[in-house]
Formats: structure tokens, sequence, C-alpha cells
């Protein structure tokens, strides 16, 4: 079953974690970086919220370990047997999943487990206040956000069996200011340019953004002419994401698609979410950026994800919401 368009989207803004109304006896995922964003206020009790947290202390590449109720455990992230067991350590109706202080490559897993088990879930997104400015701005460096780029390698539990050589495939680039990003992947992936389709976020986090997202990304999308097949999704809205890859999907069938989810953290997390439902058609292309460690100044609004109201679980949320 499809996200539709006559379906309501399902995110709503607080101005603070405080505000959010916690359901009791559910389960918090979270971890705390450098960024003051990803970190409560002081003061929030999530014991008074009724919520037990689960805090993700520590990570690589293929494992974490987190802490809860003074217990330390460990997990690899390519195990979805090793997810499973860590979801399940703890009996609760509801899951919320803060991914504000994680990489991808940990809340992709994760979120990964979550809608194996067809449970309640939330996804929780706090957007920056402000992002770090260049102390030598170009027109393609306006922000400072990455020391360096990995390469492009598959997100835990997300590797493609498909044929990567797929010349006919279609390319969805959701842009965020690096432009170095896109043309890096650009020259990896080495798409058609009647096959590229960006996404650029509209509107953004806050009224400018969407400009400095094509000044950043201004050389690439020229170059590639791919500038005339933007397609535009709410910068803070994965199910308006998700629309828009259901669009680009329907506009080309028998086409497999590659998501490369370089923009806002929202928009990778539609691309995950339409990644699970349409496995076999679509592979995320990721290339691993090295943050930088305060990339990003004091914090704006939460927005408050809704997953329970897509499927599988859609059905029994609904007639819970509606018994109440």
């Amino acid at each position: 079953m499809r996200y539709r368009l006559e379906d309501p989207i399902f995110t709503r803004l607080f101005e603070s974690v405080e505000r959010m109304p916690f359901e009791s006896g559910s389960l918090l995922i979270s971890s705390a970086s450098v960024e003051e964003r990803s970190q409560y206020p002081a003061g929030w009790d999530a014991g008074s919220a009724g919520v037990t947290v689960m805090e993700v202390v520590g990570k690589d590449a293929s494992t974490i370990a987190v802490e809860i109720g003074g217990t330390r455990i460990e997990a690899g992230l390519r195990s979805e047997r090793a997810i499973l067991d860590l979801l399940t350590r703890k009996e609760v109706a509801t899951y919320y999943l803060n991914i504000t202080g994680l990489p991808h490559h940990v809340w992709g897993p994760l979120l990964r487990g979550l809608r194996t088990l067809r449970m309640q879930c939330f996804v929780l997104y706090v957007e920056p206040g402000d992002y770090r400015r260049s102390p030598a701005p170009t027109e393609s460096t306006i922000f400072d956000l990455s020391e360096r780029i990995k390469g492009i390698s598959p997100i835990p539990g997300f590797a493609s069996l498909a044929a990567r050589d797929d010349d006919d495939a279609l390319f969805v680039p959701l842009l965020g200011f690096e432009g170095a990003r896109l043309a890096f992947l650009l020259e990896a992936v080495q798409p058609k340019a009647a096959n590229i389709w960006p996404v650029v976020g509209v509107p953004g986090f806050r009224a400018e953004y969407p400009f400095y997202a094509f000044l950043g990304n201004g050389m690439p999308l020229k170059d590639s002419r791919a500038w005339s097949n933007v397609c535009f999704a709410r910068a803070n809205c994965p199910f308006s994401l998700y629309q828009v890859l259901i669009g680009i999907a329907a506009h080309n069938p028998d086409r497999r698609i590659k998501i490369a989810p370089i923009g806002t953290k929202p928009h990778a997390l539609g691309a995950v979410l339409y990644c699970l439902d349409y496995p076999i058609t679509t592979e995320l292309v990721y290339d691993h950026p090295v943050r930088k460690p305060e990339r990003t100044r004091g914090a704006s609004r939460v927005c408050l994800y809704d997953l329970g109201l897509l499927p599988p679980v859609r059905r029994q949320r609904r007639e819970a919401l509606s018994a109440t």
C-alpha cells in the first residue's frame, strides 16, 4: 500500500522537547553530540514524562553501544537479529527515535528494525538554529559543514543486490548546501543527464535556505543540466519527500532509483522509508561525510513524525486513535 496524496502529512512541530506529548511507558532512543540541538534542555526529566531512555554512547562503522537502566549493551549494525534483540530488550508499546544526534549509518538500521517489529514509532528531529558559516565562503562552500568524505558504501542493512552499473537508473540527489558532495556523487555514479532528478527542500528550515542550496550546488547542476528536473519537498518533512519519490517513480516506470541522501536529515528519513517499502527498485547511495564537530549553532523547532500512521502499522494505529 502506498502513501497517497489524499492522506494527511503526519509531521507535527513543537517549540521544544518539553512541550511534546510523550506517551507513558515509551522508550526513547537518542544520542547527544557536541551540537547543542542534540542535547535536551536542562531540567527536562524523561522519567517524569513516563519515558525510558536508551542512550547511544558509542559507535563505529559497524557497531553501536547503548546504555539503558545502567546496563551497557553492544550490537552489530549489520545484524538484523542483534538490532531486534536490542529493541525488544524492554517491553514497550511506543518507541521514539531521536535522529538529531545520530549519523545515518546508526539510525537507519534502528529504523529498519522498528519497521520490522511493526511497532508504534515516532521519529524526532530538532532543526538547527543556524549553520556554521565558512570562514572563506565561495559559491559552493557557503557553510562549513564537513571535513571530508569517506566514500560511497552501503548504510548497514541497506546493501543492494541489484547491479550497480544500471545505465538507465534514475539518480535522485537530495540536495543540501555542499556542492562538492553532489559533484563527487555525480562523478562516482555517472548517471545519464536526463536521469538526474535533484530534490531541493522548499520551504526550507529558513526562508533563505533553498537559495543557498541552489547556489551551493550551482556548478554541478549547471554542468549536468540537472536543474531542469529539480523537484521540491518540504525540508523538514519526510512524508513530503516520500511523495515526491512516488511521483518520480510514476513518471519513470520500470526504472530503478538511486537516492543520495545528502541534504536534510528529514529528507534522508523519507528516503529510507521509501527504500524500505520499495527495496527491489531502490538503492541508497551515501558518501559518509565526516562532519565538523560544531557545524550548527543553537536549536529551533522540534519535528515529530508519526510513523505509526503509515503501513504496515497504519490500521491498528488509526483504530487506537479513534477509540480515544
